[in-house]
């Protein structure tokens, strides 16, 4: 008799919707924005960092404040519907704007939302999976969702640029702020409780597993990586059609030569993990971001500029993935596990976010090489902090990867 094999969970199912209208919207703004912001807007490099940089400030606060009501209060729907209707609002706005102050208002709406959806969407596949009785999944197989999510949007643009060009980008964003709000309204209203209330302050039980001298050093050094990072997702698609020459309508395409194969890194992510381990992908991540920048800092023509694509992916898994399942492995109470995730995004995404932001628009009004070869540096910096961090000595416990198995 052949056993069946069980249902599929209905909540990770909306999760991995969730996953791909979340990612569809940045999906749809990241390729784009800077190229849209200086030559739909007018804006120059200087503002296009300094955009960035601000719309990174919510992440000083929200994704922890979103992780703490997710914690605290078990909330899950309502606030997915209000950061889609956020994400539609600043699109909205954004399509309409005209100089600086309207399109800094617009883009840092947009990123208000942004940034709270990611850590929440991570916090709450942790939070389903630490339930009892509940199936088992590897984190890739559902954050993979994710990666497609990234893709759709700037195939459909390309297929369509003839229709309005780069404007048609805040309209692409609002239909999947919209898919991502309807499917928002399907997800659990809240979690169950897994346990007795917590006596202290979520957030304050992240924070003092986050200030852990070794853990301490590992989120600076990945700090520097994401300050790092600033300097491509802001520059990056400026760098292939000033520097490079490449024509806007294949922004999108490009970028996704490396998300295409992005996808083939999550799905093979557990052999990686079996192999390496986490901390040996973290590594790995790190490295590949240190190639690119030097490539990008070193070898300015098309052919490298498109073939650093090929590692993105790996950049991908070891500074976007990897990281945040060592700090969940680490997690000992259910009672602040999403709060770690939203800490981590205010103090590392967040906060080195708005330093390599604001760096990398003062930088890039110097030149893109200078630009490059500084965030050279700080990847450099990055990885040997790391690197110390992992080989902290006085720990018996080994690679810092946590007694978990997610």
């Amino acid at each position: 008799m052949v056993e069946s094999s069980p249902p599929p969970d209905p909540a990770l199912q909306r999760l991995r919707w969730h996953y791909l209208s979340v990612y569809g919207v940045f999906g749809c703004v990241s390729p784009y924005l800077s190229v849209y912001l200086g030559d739909v807007k007018g804006l120059s490099p200087s503002q296009i960092g300094l955009i960035f940089a601000l719309g990174q400030a919510g992440v000083l606060v929200l994704p922890a404040l979103m992780t703490l009501l997710a914690d605290r209060y078990r909330i899950v729907s309502p606030l997915m519907v209000a950061l889609f209707g956020v994400n539609l609002t600043a699109m909205a706005g954004l399509s309409a704007a005209a100089g600086f102050a309207a399109c800094l208002v617009a883009v840092v709406l947009n990123q208000f939302a942004n940034q709270p959806q990611l850590a929440l969407s991570d916090g709450l596949f942790f939070s389903l999976q630490a339930q009892p009785g509940r199936k088992r999944v590897p984190f890739s197989s559902v954050r993979v969702f994710g990666t497609i999510g990234l893709i759709v949007p700037s195939v459909i643009l390309f297929f369509v640029y003839s229709w309005g060009g780069l404007t048609l980008v805040p309209y692409a964003a609002m239909v999947m702020a919209v898919i991502g709000l309807l499917n928002a309204r399907r997800l659990p209203r809240r979690l169950p409780d897994s346990g007795p209330k917590a006596t202290r302050l979520p957030t304050a039980e992240a924070a003092r597993m986050l200030r852990q001298p070794r853990l301490a050093l590992f989120c600076l050094g990945l700090g520097c990586i994401f300050a790092a990072n600033a300097a491509y997702y802001a520059f990056y698609p400026v760098y292939l059609t000033r520097q490079v020459g490449i024509e806007s309508r294949w922004i999108g395409l490009v970028a996704n030569v490396g998300v295409a194969i992005e996808i083939l890194y999550m799905l093979g992510f557990e052999r990686l993990r079996a192999r390496f381990g986490l901390a040996g992908l973290t590594l790995a991540g790190i490295s590949a971001v240190l190639l690119r920048n030097a490539l990008l800092a070193f070898v300015p023509v098309a052919p490298a500029a498109i073939g650093l694509q090929s590692f993105h992916g790996l950049a991908i898994v070891g500074v976007h993935i990897a990281p945040l399942m060592i700090l969940n492995n680490l997690v000992t109470s259910d009672t602040y596990r999403n709060s770690v995730q939203g800490l981590y995004a205010m103090l590392v995404v967040g906060v080195f976010g708005i330093i390599g932001n604001l760096a990398a628009g003062q930088l890039a009004e110097l030149g893109l090489p200078l630009l490059y070869r500084s965030a050279l540096v700080a990847a450099a910096v990055g990885l040997v902090l790391v690197v110390v961090s992992l080989r902290w000595k006085g720990t018996a416990s080994g690679p810092l990867e946590g007694p978990g198995t997610l």
